[in-house]
């Protein structure tokens, strides 16, 4: 994998400059500089058309209780196509526009997400919840019921009743929580 980006880090620039050079050679200089600076405002405008509508499906989202992850993911997808569309060059600028249609930035998604969880180094936690609100999953697919209270913990198993020294407390652990000493 590192090998990989340092090829792409290398190798990018290179290609950029060849296609420069190329394009350059057969439209003249003048006309490749707009052409790359048309490109780049093409992409701005892009960008903002297309990430208002997907931050509005962000929010409908939201507005049900539904996690927006496809959009989020989409959004992603925009912000990437977005900067490849601003660096100057047309291999950049080709897979940047290539990104801001739909089903391709969906399918590169999907294809980038289903690589990510197949090398069992990803993972994702789901949370179902009643009545479109917020609740009380507990995202291992078991339903809890109230809120979920993050917290820390020290564990006392096989701690003596009485920590510190003997003489400073009396009784047992008030650290300690007892299976039996519930109340109802």
């Amino acid at each position: 994998m590192g090998f990989l980006v340092l090829l792409v880090v290398l190798g990018l620039p290179v290609v950029e400059i060849w296609l420069m050079i190329e394009i350059g050679r057969d439209i003249g200089a003048l006309p490749t500089v707009a052409l790359i600076l048309a490109t780049a405002g093409l992409g701005m405008l892009l960008f903002r058309v297309q990430g208002m509508a997907t931050l509005a499906r962000v929010q409908a989202h939201l507005d049900r209780g539904e996690a927006p992850v496809g959009e989020l993911l989409s959004g992603l997808g925009l912000l990437v196509a977005g900067l490849m569309l601003l660096i100057p060059g047309f291999l950049t600028d080709a897979i940047g526009l290539v990104l801001f249609i739909p089903p391709v930035r969906r399918l590169l998604i999907g294809t980038g997400l289903a690589w990510a969880l197949a090398r069992g180094e990803t993972r994702i936690w789901t949370s179902r919840t009643r009545g479109g609100g917020h609740g009380g999953g507990r995202g291992d697919g078991r339903s809890g019921s109230g809120p979920i209270i993050d917290g820390d913990f020290q564990d006392v198993t096989g701690a003596p009743d009485t920590p510190g020294r003997p003489d400073t407390q009396v009784g047992p652990d008030p650290r300690r929580i007892d299976r039996d000493d519930r109340r109802s």
